[in-house]
């Protein structure tokens, strides 16, 4: 993973939305439209930040905050950039920051078979609290996970 120095965190705009459905399109199989990225860019609970590494969108992760309750509703890194640490550097950021704003909980769903993204989840000490049956447009189940943050 690059230093922290060359890592930038800042919140998505407009310019990125091409980028960000590239990486959309290259990490799901059902990937979320452009207008559902662009409400997230309005949506007044949503938080949508952009993770570029020497000023290259490397992911993204868009996450709610409802009063003491937050729920990362997308996250994803390029294709290029995954298993050095960057994921794990947005979601650790995330839930700082979520902390900072009152948060006591941090949910998402996650594919039952995305085994990197669980272990990934796990190790930040995510705990499965139930399921989705047939969640994804594929019919796979979704776990869905929640991390106490007090």
């Amino acid at each position: 993973m690059d230093t922290p120095e060359n890592i930038r965190l800042r919140p998505a705009d407009e310019r990125d939305i091409r980028e960000v459905i590239a990486v959309e399109k290259m990490s799901f199989t059902s990937p979320w439209s452009i207008d559902s990225f662009r409400h997230e860019l309005y949506n007044p609970v949503s938080y949508f930040y952009i993770i570029e590494i020497q000023r290259k969108l490397t992911g993204y992760i868009i996450f709610w905050i409802f009063e003491d309750e937050s729920h990362i509703a997308n996250i994803a890194i390029h294709s290029d950039f995954r298993k050095k640490g960057y994921g794990e550097y947005l979601l650790q950021w995330t839930i700082e920051f979520v902390r900072g704003k009152g948060a006591k909980t941090i949910t998402l769903e996650v594919n039952e078979k995305n085994t990197a993204a669980r272990n990934l989840y796990e190790k930040l000490g995510f705990k499965c609290v139930g399921r989705r049956a047939k969640y994804y447009e594929n019919r796979d189940d979704a776990l869905m996970l929640t991390k106490y943050i007090s």
